[in-house]
């Protein structure tokens, strides 16, 4: 039988002590969420924004730990060049093909890939498939939802001459900044 030095003894034995007295990670709900196809769980105000945007998990639903949702991207189109400074952003390719843009690297997502975006990275992801490609977001910490509302509600009523900047004060709001175009012309300022 090997032996085990003083030292080591004392120091397995001060973990051994006080890991019964570390609280245990939960979260801060215990209902169990369930989110039907073309269901959303947020109640978007425009059936355009819960068609787009199906939030599949609330911020309410994981007491705010994260928010997940299904987004649909109709081919070359994708966000403006931007970076979050609250969020840490999942994606997972669901069906079709994205291309990422994170800082300076370039990634190519066929389906049933993903990638992690840190906050403070400045990312933009584009359908590059020829048909509608779906991914899903999971945004923590969670709230991200309301970012969504805000964003559809103003993009809704801006004219194009507007849109630009109703988009760089929403995202302000939301800890987030506008950085440059998206990887494809969009079809209307702001969208």
């Amino acid at each position: 039988m090997p032996s085990v030095d003083r030292r080591t003894l004392l120091y397995l034995f001060g973990i051994a002590s006080v890991t019964p007295l570390l609280p245990a990670q939960t979260t801060a709900t215990s209902t169990v969420v369930v989110a039907n196809p073309g269901e959303s769980r947020f109640a978007f105000s425009t059936q355009q924004q819960a068609k787009l945007t199906p939030c599949k998990l609330t911020s309410a639903d994981s007491g705010g730990t994260m928010t997940a949702f299904e987004l649909s991207a109709m081919p070359q189109t994708g966000p403006y060049l931007h970076v979050h400074h609250r969020e840490d952003e999942w994606y997972y390719v669901l069906s079709g093909e994205f291309l990422f843009k994170a800082g300076a690297e370039s990634h190519t997502l066929p389906t049933g890939a993903s990638i992690w975006l840190p906050r403070n990275i400045p990312h933009t992801w584009a359908n590059t498939s020829n048909a509608e490609a779906k991914l899903i977001l999971v945004c923590q910490p969670g709230g991200f939802e309301k970012f969504f509302e805000e964003m559809g509600n103003e993009m809704a009523k801006a004219s194009s001459a507007e849109a630009q900047q109703k988009m760089k004060e929403v995202m302000a709001k939301y800890g987030m900044e506008l950085l440059g175009p998206p990887l494809f012309k969009p079809l209307r300022a702001g969208h």
